[in-house]
């Protein structure tokens, strides 16, 4: 696909959230932001190549954008070209073992009062983005770890309500994926890289 249009379609969405929001019947906002955060950080390099896929099949990916996106007339155009099978599987591959894992995660928690596909490509971005090297919220696209915390209430209550000890996000994400896989001391990749690593692991900062 070509990384020009999709770097048109994340500023066309940040300009659409600013100038709409306020007016919008049904908030999807925040979800097409932080997909077009996530698409604009893979291709910038700021995420892993294969967070450029979201983890979907090409078609379901070229679907997503055209659903999140109609006012580009991605559908009727056609404007996005593809990739090679081949070439796009690759991307695919280069994800880490965690990512699936992380994204069930996130399934499993879904609110049923949310729009489960709607809920599917958010679980996607917020996986893929939390193997990035910055604060979850930064590689989401999103203003501030408010925003996070609003996604997390709204799409994923039950996680949300889960996180009493106001962990960010992405360590919490990755502590209750390592509770569930049995690994206690399962953390976010890269966290060692930021200036807050001795502010969410306190006891690991003098030895990491």
């Amino acid at each position: 696909m070509d990384t020009w249009q999709l770097h048109l379609i994340s500023k066309h969405q940040l300009h659409t959230y600013k100038a709409h929001k306020a007016h919008e019947a049904s908030d999807t906002s925040n979800l097409r932001m932080t997909v077009a955060g996530v698409l604009r950080h893979a291709q910038e390099g700021e995420l892993p190549l294969f967070a450029w896929t979201l983890g979907l099949p090409q078609q379901d990916l070229l679907n997503m954008l055209a659903s999140c996106f109609p006012e580009l007339g991605l559908a009727e155009s056609q404007a996005l070209t593809t990739l090679p099978v081949g070439q796009y599987l690759t991307l695919m591959q280069t994800a880490p073992a965690e990512f699936m894992p992380l994204k069930q995660l996130l399934l499993d928690h879904l609110s049923p009062s949310v729009d489960a596909q709607h809920g599917h490509w958010l679980a996607c971005a917020i996986a893929a983005a939390s193997f990035g090297s910055r604060h979850l919220w930064q590689d989401l696209g999103l203003p501030g770890r408010e925003a996070v915390s609003a996604l997390m209430r709204d799409y994923f209550t039950a996680l949300f309500l889960a996180n009493t000890q106001n962990l960010k996000w992405k360590r919490f994400l990755f502590a209750e994926l390592g509770r569930r896989q049995g690994k206690h001391d399962l953390r976010p990749p890269k966290c060692t890289h930021c200036d807050d690593f001795h502010v969410c692991f306190q006891d690991s900062a003098t030895t990491a």
